[in-house]
Parts: C-alpha cells; sequence; structure tokens
C-alpha cells in the first residue's frame, strides 16, 4: 500500500512537470516571434559586455569620473552639510501652527542660499560625468557596466518591496484570528510573495528604463542609436523578470500542487489503512474479544 501510494505521489509531480512543459512548448509554437525576442534578450543579458575603447580615450574618462569624485566628496559634501544645518535652523524657528517671523524668514532665506549651493555643485558634478561619458559613449565597455549596475540596483529594490510587503501580510495573517494550518499558512505566504514579487520588479522596470533614458541623454547619444541601444536593453530587461517570474510561479503552484496531492494521499492513506479497535467485552473465556468498529 504504501508503495502504491508512492508511486502515485511520484506520478502526479511528474504530471506537474509535463504539464509545464506541454504549456510552454505550445506558448513557443504559437508566439514563435515573442519567444525568440525572449532568447535574444536572455543572451543579451548573459554575453553583452559593450565595445572597448582605446587607451586615450579610457584615460580620459578616468580622469573625468576622479574629478567628479572629488567634488563630489569635497565641495558637494560640504555643501549638503550646510543645507541640513540652515533646514534645522529654519525648523526649529517656526513658530505654532508654521507660523514665521522675522527671524525665522532670516532662516528661510540662509536655507533657501544653501539649497541653491548644493544644487550648484550637483549640477556641477554632473556636468564632469557627462562630459566623461560623451567621451566613451553608451555602447562602451562603461556605458553597459553603468546601465548593467543601475538595472540590478533596481532589480534589488524591487526583491526588498516584495518582501516588505510579504512581511506585513504574514502579520495581518497572524493576527487575522482565522484557524488554519500551517501549511495553508506557507501556501498562502508564497502565492503572496508571488504577487508582491510581481508588483515589485514591474514598478522597479519601469523606473530602470527611465534611468536608461537618463543615461541615454547623459551620453549624448543620436535619436538612432539611443533607441536601438533602448529597445535592446529593454528587450534584455523584460526577458530577465519575464523569467524570473515564471519560474517564481512555477516553483510556487508547482510546490502547492504537490503539497496538496500529498496531503490528499496521506488522507486516502490514513483512512485506508485504519485497523478495527479490539475492545473487551465482560471477562475470561466467557466475554472474550471481538472487533469493534468505531
Amino acid at each position: 500500500m504504501a508503495r502504491e501510494l508512492q508511486r502515485r505521489d511520484d506520478d502526479g509531480f511528474g504530471a506537474i512537470v509535463e504539464t509545464l512543459g506541454s504549456a510552454a512548448v505550445g506558448a513557443a509554437k504559437r508566439r514563435p516571434v515573442s519567444v525568440s525576442l525572449w532568447l535574444l534578450g536572455l543572451l543579451i543579458a548573459a554575453f553583452a559586455k559593450g565595445f572597448t575603447v582605446d587607451e586615450v580615450t579610457e584615460e580620459t574618462y578616468a580622469v573625468g569620473v576622479r574629478q567628479a569624485q572629488e567634488v563630489q566628496d569635497q565641495e558637494l559634501r560640504t555643501a549638503l552639510r550646510s543645507l541640513r544645518a540652515a533646514e534645522d535652523k529654519y525648523h526649529n524657528a517656526k513658530g505654532w501652527f508654521w507660523s514665521c517671523d522675522a527671524k525665522c524668514q532670516r532662516a528661510y532665506d540662509k536655507y533657501t542660499m544653501a539649497r541653491e549651493e548644493a544644487d550648484r555643485v550637483q549640477q556641477k558634478v554632473d556636468r564632469i560625468m557627462k562630459d566623461a561619458r560623451r567621451e566613451v559613449g553608451i555602447w562602451s565597455v562603461f556605458g553597459v557596466q553603468e546601465v548593467r549596475d543601475r538595472f540590478w540596483a533596481a532589480w534589488q529594490s524591487g526583491k526588498d518591496l516584495a518582501m516588505r510587503y510579504t512581511m506585513f501580510d504574514a502579520i495581518f495573517m497572524a493576527f487575522g484570528g482565522k484557524e488554519e494550518t500551517l501549511v495553508s499558512i506557507l501556501l498562502k505566504l508564497a502565492f503572496q510573495y508571488a504577487a508582491n514579487l510581481t508588483l515589485g520588479l514591474i514598478s522597479a522596470f519601469f523606473f530602470f528604463m527611465y534611468h536608461v533614458y537618463q543615461l541615454l541623454v547623459n551620453y549624448g547619444e543620436d535619436a538612432v542609436s539611443g533607441l536601438a541601444f533602448f529597445l535592446l536593453v529593454l528587450v534584455s530587461a523584460a526577458s530577465l523578470i519575464g523569467t524570473y517570474l515564471l519560474t517564481v510561479y512555477g516553483v510556487v503552484v508547482g510546490g502547492g500542487l504537490f503539497v496538496l496531492k500529498h496531503a490528499e494521499r496521506q488522507a486516502i492513506h490514513g483512512q485506508g489503512t485504519q485497523r478495527p479497535r479490539q475492545v473487551q467485552y465482560g471477562g475470561g473465556r466467557v466475554g472474550g474479544y471481538r472487533p469493534h468498529h468505531d
């Protein structure tokens, strides 16, 4: 009996895998263009590194990056420190119900001047970096690496958002007052995490594409080159996120079905192996024993 149930469990898991595989093959046959773009995006994400530049261009870019870093570490840090101090003085000078007297107004003027100075220094850093980036271009190894860094930063922010939302969902479930089994709670959290992950990664995808547009402007690409790069990045990022989400949903759905089938088999096994309980009536040889079914 145990071997039969084990064989059924294996057959059930194999059926789940076979169903998912058949669905993937069917999707590939129905949408060959979409599948081709998906594969192209994965190949770009895996192997695209960008074009190398000559030593003179690389040195010019490195000098610009170092100069921007020096301005950021010295001038910008000082300007931001002054801005925070001026902002604190301005907020402390406010009266009841956000009223602002002459002293508060002077503090506000100093805060405005500090903010303008911080913006000016930040624009200086951006201008230096823009000049350095235009020396190499977005198609270079430096441009592609910066795009990769932006993508993985957006990716991590989307996953962090999904994790925070799932933690809130777990807290609400814990204090919901509804009696549920541990398996039911874990399955609900798994599906909720998949939904939150979808929301987080899709939001991160749009923010990332906006950053790519900003990088294209900073690197000074023309319309045709910039559009081509933007489309390739879009296909690559969408392929990565789509593949990851499909994998997560496949694991969650397949694992959930397997757990439910296993629980069903265990219930059937428990009913099938229940043996009659022996109850003694009377005593000695006169009463004897006879089976009693609960």
